[in-house]
């Protein structure tokens, strides 16, 4: 009689004890693998977001060479708009923006590039679950505000005043 720890009753174990082997490993491999894609997010925060982005301008003339975050976000006309401009990156940040004011020739502050004097922050907690598209709306003090919307946002509050009182 055979007296190995791999033969029993004579019988060579070795190929299904490795097949047993593999498949316990492959087993722990892929519960392992599934407990790790749970936790992807968790430890690491999201630097950023993908939104699309509705600009509306309070504005009595063109405003050209709109940059949102180095996002060239294109130009709107007198109390316009941009329309939609999808997939635009968002950082959890300060936001940057800044337009060229336009306008016929010896307009005051004709080509003028302005920054926002207003700080807007934006970060994971401000957006509301659902949020598709941000509205921007540029006022005529050189500042802006945004708003959060499932759908195509609507104009401000304060931008409807404005061009209530503009009638």
């Amino acid at each position: 009689m055979i007296r190995n720890k791999h033969y029993v009753a004579g019988i060579d174990m070795r190929p299904l004890l490795s097949w047993r082997l593999i498949a316990i490993s492959s087993i722990g491999l892929s519960l392992m693998m599934a407990l790790m894609a749970c936790g992807q997010g968790e430890g690491r925060t999201r630097k950023e977001t993908v939104l699309n982005v509705v600009m509306y301008s309070y504005l009595d003339r063109p405003v050209h060479d709109i940059i949102f975050n180095g996002t060239d976000l294109g130009v709107m006309n007198s109390y316009g708009g941009t329309g939609t401009i999808s997939g635009v990156r968002i950082p959890f940040a300060v936001q940057t923006l800044i337009w060229e004011l336009g306008g016929p020739e010896g307009m005051e502050r004709n080509g003028e590039d302005v920054r926002v004097k207003n700080e807007i922050i934006i970060s994971s907690e401000k957006i509301p679950a659902g949020t598709r598209y941000i509205g921007l709306d540029l006022y005529p003090d050189d500042t802006a505000e945004i708003t959060f919307a499932e759908f195509i946002p609507d104009r401000s509050a304060r931008g409807r005043k404005i061009l209530a009182a503009r009638k």
